[in-house]
């Protein structure tokens, strides 16, 4: 999300689709987007992601 404003968000399937076009097998960018929120540089919430401060 290089560039994204703060306030968008996309759905945890976009995301998937975009890390799996970066290069990524789709199963290893599931696990990432989990990783990432577990850590909290990302919020999810009523299926949506967002990037945090």
């Amino acid at each position: 999300m290089q560039g994204a404003d703060g306030d968008e968000t996309i759905t945890h399937e976009t995301a998937t689709d975009l890390l799996a076009a970066g290069g990524f097998e789709r199963p290893e960018a599931w696990d990432l987007l989990e990783q990432l929120l577990l850590k909290g540089y990302i919020d999810e919430s009523t299926d949506e992601l967002r990037l945090t401060g």
